[in-house]
């Protein structure tokens, strides 16, 4: 009965398809991606440790991916303070109260049970517990000893390459894998350290072979832990990249690494676990209307990501769709909650647009050609020029003598003036700040007719202008750039026209 419903139901969840390979063959194997804010308390990790036990128990094979633990916002976080003790160690020469609020956050998830063990010492082996405490302990200890004598070198050298950020940077996700390591162990599950800091001795992230080799050296490391019936705690951080991890792939690193390693090892479905139930219409503390979608396709998935909803590294759905692997977005806090599925090869045509995202502190730059270039000439030497100071783009909308675009929110002021300086003996340039985009963003949207009209017309009846509107071709994607004064308003009355009122309309009918 089953195999007969997974054949007229394709997109049902990957747990379900994954129970089914598991009563048929060997147990489903499970990757679980656990981000910093799910880490960083005593409360957080027993919350963490309950989800791999239960699947762990299943019984299923579980891998976890976790990043740097951070308490409860980003800004408050182990890497955050990373490099924020880098800095002070390479401008200031001081970093030791910042290295001792890291110590704090992970030695005080070690000692946590210390009072709990001393009153059950009767029913416990305390030997045990002392062993594995003591190996937590110890773990911490030696990676903030190596990071305070390596932090006190680079008070000398005033020197910070990028591989030394990345030698800095990798020590939030050691910290967070050692110690998850031995709470599992704790909790009677097999849980075993693996390190990935040194898969790579250098490695270009955008080279080709990058996917590839990067597989193949994650499978050398895990699988066989994981043959054995253990638990692989992973180190979110995987190196060394070239130019650094966080040039070559930003923060969102870890997201990367649990793709690598769901198509390394086979995984039948990864797991994003977080803090919010999964993907939603908007962003929920914007808009009091907002739901969860229970799917969406990896292309609906990517622009979400790029356009301002922080679901995934864009790369994690390459890596992912590439090799068939659904990824499911969960709830640490509410692991009943269904979340959100981007199935593989999956479309929804007859949606329309699925979700409104937005990014605001955006920069608009028009140039206006002088003429004395042709049109294809105007194009090739801007764009050159902005290849040429590392201008990254969002938006581009063009004419035969005119070229707008919005640029990427980690292009610096400093290179954006050198980028106009550059440009003023083309044409003259137009710079607007603190701007916003609005985007709506459906694979079905090529279906419906008038969403510009429709778009046009929600923002001016708001008495809200558009700078500038762009879809491309393959339709599942129109932005708009306004006044970032206005993104609230604007978030509200798009909402209201595309999700809204399109949902009601569908019950109505």
């Amino acid at each position: 009965l089953e195999r007969t419903m997974l054949r007229r139901a394709p997109r049902l969840s990957a747990a379900l398809r994954a129970l089914s390979t598991q009563a048929n063959s060997a147990p489903a194997v499970y990757v679980q991606k656990f981000g910093g804010t799910s880490l960083g308390t005593p409360e957080k990790l027993e919350k963490v440790q309950g989800i791999i036990s239960t699947w762990h128990n299943k019984p299923a094979r579980v891998i976890a991916v976790v990043s740097a633990m951070s308490s409860y916002t980003k800004s408050e976080g182990t890497t955050s303070r990373l490099l924020a003790a880098a800095d002070a160690a390479v401008n200031r020469g001081r970093f030791g109260p910042i290295i001792d609020k890291i110590e704090n956050t992970h030695l005080a998830i070690v000692y946590i049970d210390k009072i709990e063990d001393t009153h059950l010492a009767i029913v416990y082996s305390m030997l045990k517990d002392h062993q594995v405490k003591e190996m937590a302990r110890e773990h911490v200890n030696g990676e903030l000893t190596h990071l305070k004598r390596f932090l006190e070198s680079l008070t000398v050298i005033r020197e910070l390459s990028g591989r030394s950020m990345d030698m800095i940077i990798g020590t939030g996700e050691r910290l967070s894998a050692g110690v998850i390591a031995a709470v599992l162990q704790q909790h009677g599950v097999p849980g075993e350290y693996v390190n990935l800091s040194n898969v790579f001795d250098a490695i270009d992230a955008s080279a080709p072979d990058f996917t590839e080799l990067a597989k193949e050296r994650i499978s050398e490391k895990v699988q066989p832990i994981l043959d054995e019936d253990k638990v692989p705690v992973v180190t979110g951080f995987i190196g060394h990249v070239n130019s650094g991890i966080l040039e070559g792939i930003g923060r969102g690193y870890s997201d990367l690494t649990s793709g690598l390693v769901a198509t390394a090892c086979r995984a039948d479905a990864l797991q994003v676990w977080k803090e919010s139930d999964g993907i939603f219409t908007g962003n929920p503390t914007k808009l009091e209307k907002a739901h969860l979608v229970h799917h969406v396709t990896p292309r609906e998935a990517a622009e979400l990501t790029y356009f301002g909803n922080e679901v995934l590294h864009p790369s994690t759905m390459e890596s992912t769709i590439e090799e068939n692997v659904p990824v499911h977005i969960l709830n640490t806090f509410k692991p009943e909650s269904k979340g959100t599925i981007v199935e593989p090869r999956s479309s929804h045509p007859s949606r329309g647009v699925v979700a409104i995202s937005s990014k605001k502190g955006i920069t608009l730059l028009n140039i206006s050609s002088n003429k004395k270039l042709g049109s294809t000439n105007f194009l090739n030497n801007v764009f050159a020029r902005a290849a040429k100071h590392g201008i990254k783009v969002d938006l581009i909308s063009t004419s035969l003598v005119n070229l707008s675009f919005t640029l990427h929110e980690t292009v610096t002021q400093k290179q954006i003036q050198e980028f106009v300086a550059d440009l003023k003996d083309i044409g003259s340039v137009t710079v607007r700040k603190e701007r916003a985009i609005i985007s709506a963003i459906g694979e079905g949207m090529r279906s419906v007719r008038g969403l510009a009209g429709k778009m046009f017309t929600c923002l001016g009846t708001e008495g809200i202008n558009i700078e500038m509107i762009t879809q491309g071709a393959n339709e599942i994607n129109m932005s708009v750039v306004i006044d970032m004064h206005e993104q609230q308003k604007a978030l509200e009355a798009v909402h209201k026209t595309f999700i809204e009122d399109a949902e009601d309309a569908t019950q109505t009918a």
